[in-house]
């Protein structure tokens, strides 16, 4: 009896140490997602100064606000993202100035093969991006909008952890973003994280 329960945990510890041996299988997830996120943007504003005839003296400003995505991937995981984002601040400078950023983008995306719980993945976006300035007038209420709806592109990088099959977290969404507005080119940087849903 003793012998056969020494045979017994013997074959149970190497069995163990055979499971521990295998590499973990990564997590199968579904082909279609939504990401809902905060996005963060350190938006270029080159071009405006001429525009507004210097009223305001600013190259760059930080935007805050949202992205929505929609991706789906086939099998080979190539597929195509969908995305809006907007961001906007109150604070281009004392003066009052307010500025918002808002883009509808599409276009190729790659899913990498997943890295434990992690799932990578890169895009290639274009399509339109709009912008507006709201600068008050000194002395008085009166408010001078500038606006620009020009081609925008985008590259990037996106880092997911998966949370579960359907549910996950973006933990990094790294864009370059280049636009046109008022005649110039500008170039711009973007932060985006959120949740994942996968159907």
């Amino acid at each position: 009896m003793r012998r056969f329960a020494v045979l017994l945990a013997s074959i149970l510890a190497f069995g163990a140490f055979a499971v521990a041996q295998m590499e973990p299988k990564p997590m199968e997830v579904p082909n279609t997602e939504l990401f809902l996120g905060y996005s963060y943007q350190h938006a270029n504003t080159s071009g405006f100064n001429a525009e507004s005839n210097g009223l305001v003296d600013v190259q760059n400003t930080n935007l805050s606000g949202f992205a929505f995505d929609v991706s789906h991937y086939r099998a080979n995981r190539f597929g195509a993202t969908f995305e809006t984002a907007h961001a906007s601040t109150k604070g281009v400078d004392s003066t009052g100035v307010k500025y918002s950023r808002t883009s509808y983008l599409a276009g190729p995306t790659y899913r990498l093969r997943n890295i434990q719980f992690l799932t990578p993945s890169v895009h290639v976006l274009a399509g339109v991006d709009h912008d507006d300035f709201t600068v008050p007038e000194t002395g008085s209420q009166t408010t001078f909008d500038y606006r620009s709806t020009v081609f925008a592109a985008t590259a990037g990088a996106t880092l997911d952890g998966n949370l579960s099959r359907h549910v996950g977290i973006r933990l990094a969404q790294v864009d370059y973003l280049y636009t046109h507005h008022f005649g110039t080119s500008q170039s711009s940087f973007r932060y985006t994280a959120g949740v994942v849903f996968r159907f």
